[in-house]
């Protein structure tokens, strides 16, 4: 299986205005590292379940995975104390399909990677914690490979709005523990904890 995306342009191009708003107006910059747990929904599981149809084999019995760990590193600009753009890389994890069948079965691992490029609304709570809401595109491939008999190469490229909340909490003018929740697109969701650095 292969499909291919195109990026919703509008989006897009809104996203790098703000940046370039960003560098124009010498905003604040962070970097964030962050790590946490990804929540796949998606079909991968049902396709799968049919590539050993295909194949001839019966009796399929199978599981997939719906957790992983996730990771992103993203550069931000903070335009205002209202407002930040950020980009970055983000990993959704892995995914495992195990299944039995009449035949040999299948062995596969599905494994999510992207950018992203978000708007954020802050509110500072108090002098050390702030919170935000996300805006933002995600631009991914979801890539399956599998073992076992039965040979299973699969990528599916999309492009999503997505949506998130979090909060900072700042232990000082450089340094900020951020923790959030977002649904990057339609069947993956991440929540993730990380470390925030002004430079």
């Amino acid at each position: 299986m292969q499909t291919k995306a195109r990026l919703p342009l509008t989006a897009l191009g809104l996203m790098l205005g703000l940046a370039t708003i960003a560098q124009a107006q010498a905003p604040a910059r962070y970097f964030l590292l962050a790590m946490g747990n990804s929540t796949y929904m998606g079909n991968a599981q049902n396709e799968a379940d049919a590539v050993l149809a295909a194949s001839g084999q019966t009796g399929i019995s199978s599981t997939l995975s719906t957790r992983g760990t996730g990771y992103k590193a993203m550069l931000g600009y903070q335009l205002s104390p209202s407002l930040a753009v950020e980009g970055g890389v983000l990993d959704t994890g892995s995914f495992n399909y195990r299944a039995s069948a009449t035949g040999s079965g299948l062995n596969a691992d599905y494994r999510g990677l992207g950018l992203n490029v978000s708007a954020l609304g802050l509110s500072a709570l108090n002098s050390e914690v702030s919170v935000f809401g996300k805006l933002g595109l995600t631009y991914s491939a979801m890539l399956g490979s599998g073992s076992s008999g039965v040979p299973l190469g699969s990528k599916e490229e999309k492009a999503s709005l997505g949506y998130g909340l979090g909060g900072v909490y700042h232990l000082n003018d450089k340094l900020g523990l951020r923790a959030e929740w977002e649904r990057l697109y339609s069947d993956v969701t991440l929540f993730s904890v990380g470390l925030q650095v002004r430079f």
